[in-house]
């Protein structure tokens, strides 16, 4: 980690969460020499949201607009994010986003597309603070220093085209297909679309890519990257069945076997950046 203090800012834009479950990682950031940064408003509770759409909207605009801050962070998944885009969209925010990262998933994939086709701010997708795997050097301080990512991958299937160059966008499957229909998610083409996650049989996979592909988001994408499906099989039939399914239909690769999403992280990935697939090789890169 950096010599100097970094300032990590901490939002709780979904799901109400006990303050001691957020502890261990507020612990683990003054260890490492990070600051943690917050409102004592992400504690509130509504229903089952970390306070009202308006309280949690307030409470991330007031972390992005501290100049001091080096990275956004968020304190669990869940539900919520997507109540606050209309209440986000009353303020600009390009100027507060220059200079800070962002890293979150699951239910923050909402926010982070929003972010992301509003502004151009790319994100790391990597793990909330409730998680174990958010307490990790190595993991943070990438994400911190906006390091690109070189991993082995493995290859579902092939096509003619053996190298794939194109940006990568995407995150936590059912939010995505959440998204469909409204103005916070537009088209990819010419995109690598990466999905990932939990608790899902694979009939729901198939709904949920016909879904983005019929709300015209995802007819031209060139490859599809799949993170961690964690329990997402009915026996014989596996999420690979899906997904390889959609893309012989798309005529599109598969590469799966990146360990990033809701069965854990080994490293945050970059999104909404320039990345390369080698299907020879079996590798991914992606440069924030």
């Amino acid at each position: 980690m950096a010599s100097k203090t970094i300032k990590a800012g901490i939002c709780a834009p979904s799901s109400h969460f006990k303050a001691e479950a957020l502890l261990p990682s507020l612990l683990f950031l003054k260890k490492i020499k990070v600051e943690p940064i917050l409102n004592q408003t992400i504690y509130k509770k509504d229903l089952f949201t970390a306070g009202t759409p308006k309280n949690r909207a307030t409470d991330l605009i007031k972390i992005l607009k501290q100049k001091d801050i080096d990275v956004v962070v968020f304190a669990r998944g869940g539900y919520g994010s997507a109540q606050i885009l209309s209440v986000l969209e009353k303020t600009d925010l390009k100027k507060d986003l220059k200079q800070k990262q962002l890293m979150g998933f699951s239910d923050l994939t909402a926010l982070l597309s929003y972010l992301y086709f509003k502004y151009g701010k790319t994100y790391f997708y990597g793990p909330n603070m409730v998680s174990s795997h958010f307490r990790s050097t190595q993991l943070l301080d990438d994400v911190i220093h906006n390091r690109p990512l070189k991993i082995k991958i493995q290859v579902l299937n092939k096509t003619k085209t053996t190298f794939i160059k194109a940006p990568i966008f995407g995150g936590c499957l059912s939010v995505l297909a959440s998204l469909a229909g409204t103005p916070y998610i537009k088209n990819i083409d010419g995109y690598i679309l990466f999905i990932e996650d939990t608790n899902e049989a694979p009939y729901k996979i198939d709904r949920m890519l016909t879904q983005l592909y019929q709300a015209g988001i995802i007819k031209k994408i060139k490859a599809l990257a799949v993170g961690n499906m964690e329990k997402c099989e009915t026996p014989p039939i596996t999420w690979k069945d899906a997904v390889l399914k959609f893309a012989k239909e798309l005529d599109v690769p598969v590469i799966y076997g990146i360990k990033a999403g809701h069965g854990g992280f080994e490293y945050a990935l970059p999104l909404g950046c320039p990345a390369e697939i080698d299907l020879n090789k079996k590798e991914l890169i992606v440069r924030p």
